[in-house]
């Protein structure tokens, strides 16, 4: 008995944290401007909002929709710099495909010159790694050869 009690309690407490979620997502006091921006500069697609929608229903303040794309727009806008694509494409990071066609060209050209700044670094590294082996296989010889 004892056992479904708290059974039934650990559920009951797993709902309530996520009644709070929701409205806490619902709250009229979110920066929907903000929040657009925020999910652009993350990487995210647009499609986020639809979310908040689901979650909201009705809740959801009027003018939230509008000015998310007013902020995400302004956060695509940096996202999708020469730099940004730099950035990505020189830590490994996969392209997530969310620049729109019109600004995507300066994001890829950035992103193409850092996947390959990363590539050249990473033979640099492992040629030196090479070289440094053979070093010690040639003083491991020479040194074999001394001893013998």
């Amino acid at each position: 008995m004892n056992k479904h009690l708290v059974l039934i309690l650990g559920i009951a407490t797993l709902l309530g944290c996520n009644t709070t979620t929701s409205q806490v997502e619902c709250d009229n006091s979110i920066d929907w401007l903000s929040l657009g921006s925020e999910v652009a500069l993350a990487g995210k697609s647009v499609r986020e909002f639809d979310k908040y929608k689901a979650s909201c229903g009705d809740g959801l303040p009027s003018d939230a929709q509008a000015l998310y794309l007013d902020g995400y727009t302004a956060g695509i806008k940096q996202y999708c710099s020469y730099e940004n694509g730099f950035k990505l494409g020189e830590k490994g990071i996969p392209d997530p495909q969310i620049c729109p066609f019109e600004i995507r060209a300066e994001f890829d050209k950035g992103f193409r010159i850092g996947a390959l700044e990363r590539r050249e670094k990473q033979q640099n590294r492992e040629l030196a790694e090479r070289e440094k082996d053979r070093a010690l296989i040639s003083s491991d010889s020479a040194m074999s050869s001394v001893g013998s």
